[in-house]
């Protein structure tokens, strides 16, 4: 582009606030890829951060699907951030989406980062100011190109609306308080989920008894591929299971019929769905409570499997999802794309299982409902602080709303 744009977020800004580009705030840095001819840059030293990524962040950055070697973070050591640095992916359909690191970090070429300077701006509000930003991100990214790009030198003049540091502050207290809240929340259902893991391996496969009975999947989960056309009713809402409400929150999006664009499966209480699409790459399976909305549906890429008898609900979703039956299950994706690999139903419900006795089952199940009936209400809980974060976001940071310094 000829020129850079001068953006600023809309809103009833304070007179003593101040527009500013992002390139005064900080040193602004665009990421870069080693090599594939140097697998010794790749190891598992520095985290090595792409927009593939963020899926699993919801503010903070710690971790990576990959990480540089020693080696290879020495080579790029002049595109290593240090902690609460912002990242911002800025090219392709993952354009705008902002997380803040943790430990140091590397970044693709596809993610411009900001290590602010710390006189000028809090990096907890700078990262709330981008994520407001979120729709400028991404119109501006658009302007002239068939694909969405944002290069560093227009990302370095889009603006921003600074208050005083003191009330930057205020205001990123007030926003990382509900985010820090949603953390806290995801932290404890993935120590749930591990606690769930290791009971499901104490009662049946640790101390498996020989009488038990073996079966297949389908002998004891029935494969229901109940049809519902939600264009059939346009304003009627849906709760949608669908594979990105499974990545975002692991809770159903609400939807009118008239924005289903296809068939979809009946979902029914107590039931699991289990993704049929790159289970070798993404591990999708989804325990349905017996909380279940009216009008529940979920993506024809997910199997519903429904218990024949209640009591092996959850002996149920243990055995598909204990590590080495998964792997097996997995291991029979076919496919010639390969961002769209699945495995047939077959596969599934012809897997090779058991049938605990009725004494074992009661047990396991006294102790692990408890666990998904806490996790279920932490996912509802992390649900209504996301809105509340969302509704509070635009009026802190355009100033609509004052807070106390």
């Amino acid at each position: 582009m000829n020129s850079v744009k001068k953006f600023s977020p809309k809103g009833n800004v304070k007179n003593t606030w101040q527009k500013c580009p992002i390139g005064a705030l900080g040193r602004v840095v665009t990421g870069k890829t080693p090599s594939s001819n140097n697998p010794e840059d790749f190891g598992a030293e520095i985290p090595f951060v792409t927009p593939s990524d963020y899926g699993a962040y919801n503010k903070y950055a710690a971790v990576a699907e990959r990480s540089l070697s020693s080696i290879g973070a020495q080579k790029l050591q002049n595109k290593l951030l240090p902690p609460r640095s912002v990242m911002v992916t800025c090219i392709g359909s993952d354009m705008g989406k902002v997380a803040v690191n943790f430990v140091p970090v590397i970044t693709n070429q596809q993610i411009n980062s900001i290590i602010p300077d710390p006189k000028k701006v809090d990096p907890d509000y700078l990262y709330y100011a981008l994520r407001n930003a979120y729709g400028i991100l991404r119109e501006y990214g658009l302007a002239g190109t068939a694909v969405p790009i944002l290069n560093k030198t227009d990302f370095e003049g889009i603006c921003v609306d600074l208050p005083a540091i003191t009330e930057q502050r205020a205001i990123a207290a007030v926003l990382s308080s509900l985010d820090d809240k949603i953390d806290l929340l995801h932290r404890q259902n993935k120590t749930l989920e591990s606690l769930a893991a290791t009971c499901y391996s104490h009662f049946f496969v640790d101390n498996r008894k020989t009488t038990w009975a073996e079966c297949s999947v389908e002998a004891l989960a029935a494969h229901d591929k109940t049809s519902v056309h939600p264009q059939n009713n346009p304003t009627t809402t849906f709760y949608h299971y669908s594979i990105p409400a499974f990545d975002d929150s692991h809770m159903p999006a609400k939807e009118l019929g008239e924005s289903i664009q296809s068939n979809k499966y009946k979902v029914s209480a107590n039931t699991i769905l289990f993704s049929k699409l790159n289970p070798h790459r993404d591990k999708r399976i989804w325990l349905i409570p017996e909380f279940v909305d009216e009008n529940s549906v979920c993506s024809t890429e997910f199997q519903v499997l429904r218990p024949k008898s209640p009591k092996t609900l959850f002996f149920l979703y243990g055995f598909v999802s204990h590590s080495a039956n998964y792997d097996e299950i997995a291991s029979g994706v076919c496919g010639t794309s390969g961002s769209h690999q699945r495995i047939d139903p077959g596969v599934i419900f012809k897997f090779n299982g058991f049938t605990p006795d009725d004494g074992a089952l009661n047990e396991y199940n006294k102790i692990i409902a408890p666990i998904f009936t806490k996790m279920h209400a932490n996912r509802e809980s992390i649900v209504g602080l996301r809105a509340q974060r969302e509704f509070i976001l635009p009026k802190l940071i355009s100033g609509e709303v004052k807070v106390a310094c």
